[in-house]
C-alpha cells in the first residue's frame, strides 16, 4: 500500500531531537573545549536536521490537504467530481442505508460541504436510522486525502475526524449511467467507515475540469514545490556541514563551489561545439577534466 506518510512518525522525530538538543546544551556549559567543540557540531547537526524534518512534514500537509474535487497527480488523467456534488449545502445522497444495517443512515456529499443538523460544513454525516437528530461526523472537505493502493486502478477519497475514518472507493462506470452511492458502513475490524461512489467522473478524464476557480493544488505545482525545497535542503544541510565540519566560511560553505562556478563556462563551451558541429565549423572543444 503506498499512502500517505504518517505525520505523527515525523513529530516524534522533532521532539526527540529537541530533546537531545536541549540536553547537549546544559552538557555543553559544564564540559572542556574539546568536548564543547564535539557538542557544538552535534547540535549544529540536529538544528539542520529539525529544519530538515520539519519543512518535510509542511510539505507531505502540503501534499495531503488536496483540493477535495480534482486528483491529478497521475499520468492517466484526472478525476474531476465537481459535477458529482451539490452546491447548495445538502447532499447528493441523503440517509442512504448500508449493505448491512446498523440502525445508521448515511449522507455524502463530494466536493462541496453541507449540513445536517449537529453534522455542520461536513463532507459525509452518520444519523441514528430512528432519531435523525443525533447525527456524528465522518469528516470534513478540508480533512480528505487521495490515497492510492498498490493494484488498485483508482484512487480513493479518505475522510477524518478525531474519532472516525471514512474512506470512499471510485468505481468508473459508462457515460450513460447514473451516479450511485453504495455505503458498506463499519468495518469493525479496521474501525473504517466505508462507501463506494459509482459515477462516470470517477473514470479518468471522464468529466472536464469543472470550476477553474478552486483552490486546489495542481500536480506541476506540487513539482514545483517539492523541487524549490529539496534545493533550500541541499544548500543548507551542505553550508551547515561545511560550517561546523569542515570549518568553511564565505564562498567556501557553498556546496560543490567550484562544479557550479565551472558549470557555465562547461555550458557554453557544450553550446559551441554542438553548433559547430552543426555548420560544420571548426570549434576547439577539450573535455570536462
Amino acid at each position: 500500500m503506498a499512502g500517505p506518510e504518517n505525520i505523527n512518525d515525523h513529530n516524534e522525530n522533532i521532539r526527540q531531537m529537541q530533546s537531545e538538543l536541549e540536553t547537549l546544551r546544559s552538557k555543553g556549559s559544564h564540559a572542556g573545549s574539546s568536548y564543547d567543540r564535539h557538542i557544538g557540531d552535534r547540535i549544529a547537526y540536529l538544528k539542520a536536521q529539525i529544519h530538515v524534518v520539519t519543512l518535510k512534514h509542511k510539505l507531505i500537509q502540503l501534499h495531503n490537504n488536496m483540493d477535495p474535487c480534482i486528483y491529478d497527480l497521475n499520468p492517466k488523467g484526472i478525476i474531476d467530481l465537481t459535477s458529482v456534488g451539490r452546491k447548495d449545502g445538502t447532499p447528493a445522497w441523503k440517509d442512504v442505508l448500508p449493505q448491512i444495517s446498523d440502525g445508521h443512515v448515511y449522507s455524502y456529499n463530494p466536493c462541496y460541504s453541507f449540513t445536517q443538523v449537529n453534522c455542520l460544513d461536513v463532507a459525509a454525516c452518520q444519523a441514528h436510522q430512528t432519531d435523525p437528530k443525533l447525527t456524528y461526523s465522518l469528516g470534513t472537505q478540508n480533512s480528505v486525502q487521495w490515497r492510492t493502493n498498490l493494484g488498485q486502478e483508482l484512487p480513493t477519497l479518505v475522510y477524518k475526524t478525531t474519532e472516525r475514518t471514512l474512506e470512499v472507493t471510485l468505481k468508473c462506470l459508462g457515460p450513460k449511467e447514473s451516479n450511485r452511492l453504495d455505503v458498506q458502513g463499519l468495518d469493525t475490524v479496521k474501525r473504517i467507515y466505508s462507501m463506494t461512489l459509482s459515477s462516470k467522473c470517477a473514470c479518468w478524464d471522464g468529466c472536464g475540469s469543472g470550476s477553474t476557480a478552486n483552490d486546489g493544488i495542481s500536480g506541476g505545482l506540487v513539482f514545483i514545490i517539492v523541487l524549490f525545497a529539496l534545493l533550500c535542503i541541499y544548500l543548507i544541510g551542505f553550508m551547515v556541514f561545511n560550517k561546523f565540519k569542515r570549518q568553511a566560511t564565505g564562498l567556501d560553505m557553498l556546496p560543490h563551489r567550484t562544479f557550479w562556478i565551472s558549470l557555465p563556462g562547461y555550458a557554453l563551451a557544450g553550446t559551441r561545439f554542438i553548433f559547430g558541429k552543426i555548420t560544420n565549423k571548426k570549434t576547439d572543444y577539450s573535455s570536462i577534466p
